[in-house]
């Protein structure tokens, strides 16, 4: 990662979980990302028309759809916002289709999401931007 900042603050390494690596099953490469392998798997996998997400509106989000909105958001946060692997990024907002379009986007652009309640309060924000070190944010304008 460029921003070292997650695996600087780690636990020390006696208070990290067990790792069981002799099981042949778990193979992972030496880089993985979540948003590649949640959502576009998914989509190489099931087809771009099965349904995603479901919003409180009725609305329908195409694993295709939510796709082509995760690519656009994190092409925005790594071409125009200069987010590089490992930046904190916050949202904020209601839990909807576009909130998890943009958890997705973040881990596609291989930052940490930082999500926030939207009832959060300034002083609460103010508090978690510090101590996470946040150095953008998402937020919806209602």
């Amino acid at each position: 990662h460029t921003d070292t900042f997650t695996r600087d603050h780690l636990p020390p390494p006696q208070q990290w979980p067990e790792l069981l690596l002799d099981d042949p099953a778990p193979r992972y490469p030496d880089r993985l990302n979540c948003g590649h392998e949640l959502l576009d798997r998914t989509v190489e996998e099931r087809g771009p028309d099965r349904p995603a997400l479901r919003s409180g509106d009725g609305g329908v989000w195409s694993y295709g759809e939510l796709r082509e909105t995760v690519d656009r958001i994190a092409h925005v946060l790594t071409d125009d916002l200069a987010v590089v692997p490992g930046n904190r990024v916050l949202l904020r907002g209601p839990t909807t289709p576009w909130l998890a379009a943009c958890w997705l986007a973040v881990m596609k652009a291989g930052a940490v999401a930082v999500t926030v309640l939207a009832q959060a309060r300034t002083s609460e924000l103010a508090t978690i931007c510090s101590i996470a070190r946040v150095s953008h944010a998402l937020c919806d304008a209602r």
